[in-house]
């Protein structure tokens, strides 16, 4: 009687559903094709109704998820503040529905597991040791040593004896005054505590988002952090990483008073066109700053353009050769503000007091034109020197010549050529200033031209009138 019993009250448990049993389609697809955790698949479940606790979804999984193979391995532990962990991974994700490999910058202090990620698109040296800086000021301190495995941005050289760190990289750690270890090849269970978080930032935090840009994921990743990561409970050491981090703050190293710069910044002088140049691009900075002495920043794929220690531009670098790239506000606060003229016409002046008559005589003769023989000028100033341009401009003016191609051919000192229709075979051979004045091109005028005005500061005698030819032969009937 009593197995009987028995038998009806199981057949009874197996009648009864579960609040599971709706979503088990969706959890298996979830879970095996999705790749996601229990977590993360709670949190999609519960957005289109489930209404159950976490314990029977973790149960229901452990039933059908494939159980990952692991290799044995000793864990060891640190007191506060000796140790930190550094590695990097590589993900593909949705960017605006692009895929788009990224990688991943993790960094974990040992004894409190606070955790700080930083994607990136470029895990080049400079972008990786401003990671570090990144991850030291958000920690509020230096652990004594940082495990490493031999990646490139840390390690150049293994040799029998030691290895020979990135000349950049090891500047970094004497900064911040902090060891770094490079563990053997192969040896990820040596630093276990920062391998291990990878999984938990695949599949709590990457797995089914989408994201807008790079900043859009490192502002996501940034509150995944603060609201989940660091307030969790830790599987091992049974405590939130947040509270265990102000235990472990106070022997971490202090931060050094300076900021290590970890980019590439080079002096740049604003052209004329209000860009800066850089691996043959030209990257736009507003207006008002041309002429102006400036810094560039190249950190990460972004360019940041400096003047006066502020940054008054950023771009995107570019992979092209030979470009121009201006901001859409820079552009309309130039065609609020000025013409090419005027902007051209500041720069004109360096070239001395001859620069300012000289433009008056461009305007005048060119009109709204006057801005593109500025430029070429300057850029043959560039070129020679401004001391050269100068004296041609001086020697351009002296004779009304006021055209970029009249100022280049007295820079390059051509020869004279003989001009069509010329009359010299008839007025026999060319005086040194015929020749000169022809060195100057024939695009502004004729040398008959340049005559008349000479003519004009020499005026010779007036020619006779009728009335004089007239007189002389009255004159001569009388004789």
């Amino acid at each position: 009687m009593r197995n009987v019993l028995r038998r009806a009250l199981r057949r009874e448990r197996k009648k009864r559903t579960s609040k599971l049993d709706p979503f088990k389609p969706l959890i298996h697809k979830l879970v095996l094709t999705d790749e996601l955790s229990c977590v993360r698949v709670l949190e999609e479940i519960s957005a289109v109704g489930y209404t159950g606790g976490d314990h029977i979804l973790k149960r229901y999984v452990r039933t059908f998820r494939p159980k990952p193979s692991r290799r044995p391995h000793l864990r060891f532990e640190t007191a506060p503040g000796v140790q930190g962990q550094v590695d990097l991974s590589p993900y593909t994700v949705l960017l605006s529905g692009e895929p788009t490999p990224i990688v991943c910058f993790s960094f974990v202090l040992g004894y409190s597991r606070w955790h700080f990620i930083r994607f990136v698109l470029h895990a080049d040296v400079h972008t990786i040791c401003h990671c570090h800086v990144l991850a030291f000021e958000d920690a509020g301190g230096v652990p004594h040593e940082i495990l490493y495995d031999r990646m490139k941005q840390v390690v150049l050289e293994s040799l029998k004896d030691g290895v020979i760190f990135h000349d950049l990289f090891e500047r970094m750690a004497q900064h911040y005054g902090f060891r770094a270890v490079p563990l053997a090849p192969g040896y990820k269970e040596g630093k276990g505590k920062v391998e291990n978080p990878f999984k938990y930032v695949e599949g709590n935090f990457l797995a089914g988002r989408t994201f807008h840009d790079l900043d859009d994921v490192n502002r996501q990743a940034q509150r995944w952090l603060a609201e989940i990561a660091r307030v969790r409970v830790h599987r091992t050491t049974r405590e939130r990483p947040a509270a265990r981090l102000t235990e472990e703050q106070p022997v971490l190293l202090p931060l050094p008073w300076t900021r290590f710069e970890a980019g590439v910044v080079v002096p740049r002088l604003v052209g004329a066109d209000f860009c800066v140049a850089w691996d043959t691009n030209r990257y736009s900075v507003p207006p008002r700053f041309a002429s102006k002495s400036a810094m560039v920043r190249v950190l990460d794929g972004r360019i940041e353009i400096l003047i006066d220690a502020a940054v008054v531009a950023a771009h995107v670098v570019r992979s092209t050769k030979y470009q121009r790239y201006v901001a859409p506000e820079h552009e309309a606060e130039f065609r609020a503000t000025c013409t090419s003229r005027h902007v051209l016409k500041d720069q004109f002046q360096r070239l001395g007091a001859v620069a300012e008559p000289f433009a008056a005589g461009l305007l005048e003769l060119h009109g709204g034109s006057a801005g593109y023989h500025m430029g070429q000028i300057l850029k043959l100033a560039d070129r020679v020197g401004v001391a050269r341009v100068a004296e041609a401009l001086r020697h351009a003016a002296r004779y009304g010549a006021f055209d970029h191609n009249a100022v280049a051919r007295i820079v390059a000192g051509k020869p004279a050529k003989a001009l069509p229709g010329s009359t010299e075979s008839k007025a026999g051979p060319a005086t040194p200033r015929d020749q000169y004045l022809k060195g100057t091109g024939v695009h502004q005028r004729s040398p008959d031209g340049y005559k008349k005005l000479v003519g004009k500061r020499n005026p010779s005698p007036s020619k006779p009138t009728d009335d004089d030819e007239k007189k002389k032969e009255d004159d001569g009937d009388g004789k």
